[in-house]
């Protein structure tokens, strides 16, 4: 064992230290917890029809879609939803029949 108390505990420091940041690492930050996430969620709606949480509330939901109606947006418009959650919005959007 060295003088510094040997790599194990200097590891473990560098876990719990914040990074360049200033945050503390995170599991919400690794690749491997949210394909469980969403294995989890997929099953779940395979399992039970259950489309999940809306991430960002049903009131969030419905102004992006007022929006949208507001400003004409074409029905055959593309939507790009990248990392927004779970795809709520664009199950809405489809079953609302008017962005298809």
């Amino acid at each position: 064992m060295s003088a510094g108390g040997g790599a194990a505990p200097a590891a473990r420091a560098r876990e719990a230290s914040p990074g360049a940041g200033g945050f503390a690492p995170s599991a919400l930050g690794t690749r491997e917890h949210w394909d469980a996430v969403y294995a989890r969620e997929l099953h779940t709606f395979q399992e039970y029809g259950d489309t999940g949480e809306v991430w960002f509330g049903e009131e969030s939901m419905n102004r992006l879609i007022r929006w949208m109606q507001k400003h004409k947006i074409p029905m055959d418009a593309s939507v790009l939803d990248i990392g927004t959650g779970n795809g709520a919005l664009l199950v809405e959007l489809v079953g609302k029949a008017r962005f298809l």
